[in-house]
């Protein structure tokens, strides 16, 4: 896993809560000399983080400060000034690792040297690759911690078992992502390449179902039993997670969530519908939500980056379907998820 971290042409580390280093790259010695096992804030205090302009940093300001309180950093330019070295300009996105309960456990941060960014789309790409490793890692590690206090309280048993196989699974899905940034011809180009194999579509979107609920009553509903499509099972997963996780994060706690799965005729198109109970999106939006970095209106403090539906909605035009927004009320959002017909054997 670090070999592949290196190759990534980005910094990007993995803090705890208490803004320790417990992963990096190579490349993440670039914020003030940076390593594994260094606190990350520390770092920045003294590598004397600074705005552009000169102005200083108050501490609550600092981008590892601001993620830790539960904040999406996006682009944060951050000057840094080591002593007998050059002054070096960052451009650093973050966002929050949370556990099921909600907890704030730490973050993953990328930063660029902004001296290499020549675009908005260069900076987009960065955001991209910063939402994109978030959902595996938040999986990985909330399964891996709770696996450790089933072993601790009870020993072997089947629930350590399944939250391990998560955990592996959600680390597979890393390592075939970190891979695709690392060979996309930098970060112009996050290329969402899909690999279609045959899937059992309903023993997919159960075990995505399987790792949400914790909050809210989750209901999955599939007419058949088994729905076999061709599909990038990796990819498929990543549209259901962001989903259901839009699901839970406008819906209050204890609010409905149904997930209905259903193919209209054995040859006909698939559809997977995601509905919620929360604050709906406010028509004047409806038009823009897929775009990057566009939200609804009325989310408030609501944490987010803008991109889970704009990713979510291309990978599912690469699979040849769509991602649709159904009729909304200011009491829940309908999603659809449409995939081409197909009959498997």
């Amino acid at each position: 896993m670090a070999h592949v971290l290196d190759e990534l042409p980005v910094a990007m580390s993995i803090i705890d809560g208490d803004s320790r280093i417990i992963l990096c790259n190579a490349a993440t010695a670039m914020i003030g000399g940076a390593s594994a096992g260094n606190d990350l804030r520390q770092v920045m205090r003294t590598a004397r983080a600074h705005h552009p302009d000169g102005r200083p940093f108050a501490e609550k300001d600092v981008p590892t400060a601001r993620v830790l309180r539960g904040e999406v950093v996006r682009g944060e330019l951050v000057a840094l000034k080591l002593e007998g070295a050059p002054e070096r300009t960052l451009h650093i996105s973050a966002v929050p690792l949370r556990e099921g309960s909600g907890t704030i456990v730490g973050a993953v941060v990328v930063s660029v040297d902004a001296s290499e960014l020549r675009s908005d789309d260069d900076m987009r790409s960065v955001d991209i690759v910063v939402h994109e490793l978030r959902t595996p890692l938040t999986t990985a590690w909330g399964h891996v911690q709770m696996a450790k206090r089933t072993l601790e309280r009870h020993g072997p048993t089947s629930a350590l078992a399944a939250s391990l196989q998560i955990a592996e699974t959600q680390l597979r899905h890393l390592r075939r992502l970190l891979g695709e940034v690392s060979t996309s011809g930098g970060r112009q180009s996050p290329m969402f390449v899909v690999s279609p194999e045959p899937t059992d579509l309903v023993s997919l979107i159960r075990g995505v179902t399987s790792r949400h609920g914790q909050r809210h009553l989750l209901e999955f509903h599939a007419d058949i039993a088994t729905l076999m499509a061709s599909v990038d099972a990796d990819r498929i997963d990543e549209i259901v997670e962001n989903l259901i996780a839009n699901a839970e994060l406008y819906t209050v706690a204890g609010g409905t969530i149904l997930v209905e799965l259903a193919q209209a005729e054995p040859a006909g198109e698939i559809k997977l519908q995601v509905t919620d109970s929360g604050i709906g999106v406010p028509d004047a939006d409806r038009s823009h939500l897929f775009e990057p970095y566009r939200r609804g209106s009325n989310v408030g403090q609501r944490g987010g980056t803008g991109l889970g539906l704009y990713i979510s909605k291309l990978i599912a035009q690469r699979h040849g379907g769509d991602l649709l927004l159904g009729p909304t009320s200011s009491t829940g959002t309908t999603f659809t998820l449409v995939l081409p017909a197909q009959v498997l054997n």
